[in-house]
């Protein structure tokens, strides 16, 4: 015996279609919030003739001589130009995009990840120091930047200095004029630590960092002297045992 179905009422059929609609908008929404995701944030790590920073500086630093000198090829040719132009031209966000991310990264389950200008000049800075010596020719510009008004990069450029240790000549004095900088002061003493002996006119302005109120400035000073010039460090520490005699 055959069982007859009822066809679906009006009412039922629009429910269905509802139901369709939201589902429908819902995965456009998440499909929409994915890819503004995308391409919103900035923590893309760009290539360098197929490769990222971190593989050239392992390049750089490994005992293949064929590919050291491959990655000071790029490194001068691709990524030393790219990060000196950031440093002087990457200082604008757009405010639409700015405000598109706080309002998404404020749904539940979106966080879209943004580096604004500031600190990409920042970590343009910190990638040309980490580049070290082979970095010798981003030194100009490092300087320049160090000079200039842009006071977000003065710390970021001191230690990229320091760790190219490059030009002695010009940078040492440059460095020397920071050390009466309370900002800035065991920034640049540890970077003329990295110069060695050939450092030493900056004990003289390095010792009265020993006595000073930051304990990160002390550390930096006693670091510095240490490296730059020995004798001083143990005749400094051998000053202040004395002035400061144990009960």
């Amino acid at each position: 015996m055959c069982m007859s179905t009822e066809p679906a009422t009006p009412k039922k059929n629009s429910a269905r279609r509802v139901a369709i609609a939201v589902l429908a908008g819902l995965v456009l929404l998440v499909g929409v919030v994915w890819l503004l995701s995308l391409t919103l944030g900035n923590r893309t790590q760009y290539l360098y003739a197929g490769h990222p920073i971190p593989y050239w500086q392992e390049q750089l630093n490994g005992h293949d001589t064929g590919a050291s000198n491959q990655a000071f090829i790029v490194v001068n040719r691709q990524v030393l130009p790219q990060l000196t132009d950031n440093l002087f031209h990457d200082t604008n966000d757009s405010s639409v995009r700015l405000a598109l991310i706080q309002a998404l990264n404020g749904l539940p389950g979106v966080q879209i990840n943004f580096i604004q200008a500031a600190s990409r000049r920042i970590e343009a800075a910190c990638r040309i120091g980490e580049l070290g010596p082979a970095a010798k020719a981003a030194v100009p510009e490092l300087a320049q930047a160090l000079k200039g008004q842009d006071s977000v990069l003065h710390g970021a450029t001191i230690q990229a200095l320091g760790k190219i240790h490059s030009d002695p000549d010009v940078i040492i004095p440059l460095l020397i004029g920071y050390l009466a900088n309370d900002d800035l002061n065991d920034e640049a003493a540890l970077a003329l630590a990295n110069y060695g002996g050939l450092a030493k006119a900056a004990v003289p302005r390095i010792i009265p960092l020993l006595h000073a109120r930051d304990k990160d400035t002390q550390r930096a000073a006693v670091e510095a002297l240490n490296r730059i010039d020995p004798e001083a460090y143990t005749n400094a520490i051998k000053a202040i045992a004395g002035a400061n005699p144990e009960p």
